[in-house]
């Protein structure tokens, strides 16, 4: 189960955006980043056991395993100073797709907002 400390939404005409900071049952805080388009969305989530817990929680929401399998993308640096002075994660990530319909995109984004705690259908 997902338990979001901050999100930030971006919105565009073309997608979707959201940078997540979940908390995990063992109390450990894992950077999470979402992108829906106008037919795929993809989640990227620290390479962990608890990042990829991220994707069971993703493919729940959404009803449908990943198009994709999950990959690992360049690690990197997640927050600190210059960007969330409350957290600071360093390591690699890993990346899967969902593909859908372009008709349903409306209904993955609300999935996804609800996974997030975003209920009420604000940014």
């Amino acid at each position: 189960m997902l338990i979001p400390r901050k999100t930030q939404v971006r919105e565009s005409a073309a997608q979707w955006n959201l940078d997540a900071l979940v908390g995990t049952p063992g109390g450990d805080i894992l950077p999470c980043f979402v992108a829906v388009l106008t037919s795929y969305c993809t989640v990227q989530a620290p390479n962990t056991k608890d990042g990829e817990a991220i994707f069971g929680d993703v493919a729940g929401a959404l009803g449908a395993p990943p198009s994709t399998l999950p990959q690992a993308v360049k690690g990197g640096s997640c927050g600190g100073e210059e960007e969330d002075e409350e957290f600071a994660f360093t390591g690699s990530m890993i990346s899967a797709t969902w593909e859908f319909p372009k008709e349903r995109r409306d209904a993955v984004l609300a999935s996804i907002r609800g996974l997030f705690g975003m209920t009420d259908g604000t940014s």
